[in-house]
């Protein structure tokens, strides 16, 4: 059964949205092929229950004034520090077409080559293109790791499984996952080496920065560098001017 959710037509827009999302309430808007987009708002609440679900893969029953839209979360806009979302983009699919997504990769199961023998299982792709009916599109895509017993063994593209109705866009021999050896601890020095580097780089341009701003502020104050200002000629006019006080 499709997830559910309400939606309301929004006529605040711009800057005033603010007023919304402070309310709990997410702007979004609405479109497809050979429509006219239409600007909505949801409860942010019931839109987190509902993506969690469903992803961006399943349709979505966007109830928009009563009536019932197929829908897919197209994309969803998060705070740039708080990870949470503050606009959402509903696609509207024909659901008599086919179209392109990218489906999330889920591994499963244990490696033993990885609890075993201390290898690095390393993901090469966290998701695969394909073409299918909105309604065939699947929520994910699991791959077992569980034959991966040994250094080098890898699952590809074309050993994933998938409905008949489900067509792969990436190339078969793409790598989806693989486990490699540890690395030695000569192997960890080189990788260090690069990042020492940068650092002693940057301590050394900081101090060359820093004495540069120090010569540029006594050339500004007519000094030369590691000298010290030169007394003031009232300050020499008024010491000559001094007078020893006579002995009684």
């Amino acid at each position: 059964m499709e997830p559910k959710l309400k939606a309301s037509t929004r006529t605040l827009i711009g800057k005033r949205t603010q007023k919304l999302r402070r309310a709990g309430i997410l702007p979004a808007v609405l479109y497809g092929k050979g429509k006219t987009s239409e600007s909505l708002e949801v409860s942010r609440k019931e839109f987190d229950k509902v993506f969690k679900s469903a992803g961006e893969n399943t349709l979505i029953n966007l109830v928009v004034e009563g009536r019932e839209r197929k829908v897919l979360v197209h994309d969803v806009a998060k705070h740039y520090l708080r990870d949470e979302p503050i606009h959402v983009d509903f696609y509207e699919a024909d659901l008599t077409k086919k179209i392109h997504a990218k489906v999330p990769v889920h591994l499963v199961g244990v490696s033993p080559a990885v609890k075993g023998q201390g290898g690095v299982l390393v993901k090469n792709l966290g998701e695969i293109s394909v073409e299918a009916l909105p309604t065939d599109l699947p929520q994910f895509i699991e791959v077992s790791i569980e034959g991966l017993k040994e250094f080098g063994n890898l699952v590809r593209v074309s050993e994933l499984n998938l409905s008949d109705k489900v067509k792969m866009l990436n190339h078969p021999e793409e790598v989806v996952v693989t486990v490699k050896a540890p690395r030695t601890e000569a192997e960890l020095l080189e990788l260090e080496k690069p990042a020492a580097e940068a650092e002693k780089a940057a301590i050394e341009g900081m101090a060359a920065q820093a004495e540069k701003d120090k010569t540029e502020k006594a050339e500004a104050e007519g000094e030369k560098p590691g000298e010290e200002k030169a007394a003031a000629p009232e300050a020499k006019a008024e010491k000559k001017s001094e007078k020893k006080p006579e002995k009684k």
